[in-house]
């Protein structure tokens, strides 16, 4: 890899983004190297003509696209490229978002009471408060493979995060989800990881989403789910309790409420049920 595309990846790892931020960034980073090689460029000679072909090329999808214009230019623009400002100016594909996925009522329920039916052991106690706290606030499954027992203030009934961008956070937990946590904080040591596996070690993404599959099948979901459909479930249920998307921003911890307007599916539906209710 170039050097400079070497820095930059190191730039990017020291500012701390979620796995889930930074490991597109970095592919796209490698890609961009490879097609530079290929092409035979250097990167100081990259040109406006050259970067458009290498922003449409190979059928890319207008998400894609978009996604890869931001890292480009971003790379650019840090290693001082005078290419950085054409693009900048360059207009961005529209990208089509499609409606979040989420849990069912049905689906949620099914699952909230496969995970109540099975807490005898001390990993199902750890599963049921683990996905409940989930469910009951939105979090990312990084934000909560990184707590600590100390993160769980009980008396104020909240707990306290690490959100996206290293972003100090809290959060208010409805009172069944803390009675959950509170059987598994015990008096354990404020430093110790909030959710440990049976080697007791901290839970990681990876081990969450397999843990949720398993439970998903329990319940009867024959779908895939993964943890990011929990957020949703949290976000969607939010909006048709409040009808306030601005609360809903503030809860997904969104910095802009084009962010959070993805499930105005919400209202859509709604609409689509009144429509359909009118003559009755």
């Amino acid at each position: 890899m170039h050097p400079r595309f070497s820095d930059f990846a190191e730039h990017l790892k020291a500012r701390r983004l979620a796995p889930n931020t930074l490991t597109p960034y970095l592919s796209e980073l490698k890609r961009l190297d490879k097609y530079l090689d290929a092409e035979g460029i250097l990167l100081e000679d990259f040109t406006l003509q050259q970067a458009t072909h290498y922003l449409v090329r190979e059928g890319r999808s207008s998400h894609t696209a978009r996604r890869t214009l931001t890292v480009v230019n971003q790379f650019l623009s840090w290693a001082g490229h005078p290419l950085a400002a054409e693009l900048g100016a360059m207009r961005q594909p529209r990208a089509y978002t499609p409606a979040p996925d989420y849990l069912s009522d049905a689906e949620e329920a099914a699952l909230r009471k496969t995970l109540k039916a099975r807490t005898d052991l001390k990993c199902q106690a750890r599963d049921r408060a683990l996905f409940c706290l989930m469910l009951d606030t939105g979090i990312r499954v990084a934000e909560v493979a990184r707590m600590t027992v100390g993160d769980v203030n009980l008396d104020e009934k909240m707990i306290r995060l690490v959100a996206k961008g290293d972003k100090k956070r809290t959060r208010f937990v409805p009172v069944e989800t803390r009675d959950l946590l509170k059987r598994i904080v015990g008096s354990r040591p404020a430093e110790e990881p909030l959710f440990l596996t049976w080697k007791e070690r901290a839970i990681c993404d990876r081990h969450i989403r397999r843990l949720l599959n398993q439970w998903a099948e329990l319940a009867g979901i024959t779908r895939p789910v993964h943890p990011h459909l929990l957020r949703h479930t949290f976000a969607t249920s939010l909006l048709r309790k409040t009808n306030n998307l601005r609360l809903v921003q503030v809860a997904l911890d969104h910095e802009s409420p084009k962010t959070t307007a993805i499930y105005s599916h919400v209202a859509d539906e709604e609409l689509r049920a009144a429509i359909e209710s009118r003559r009755d």
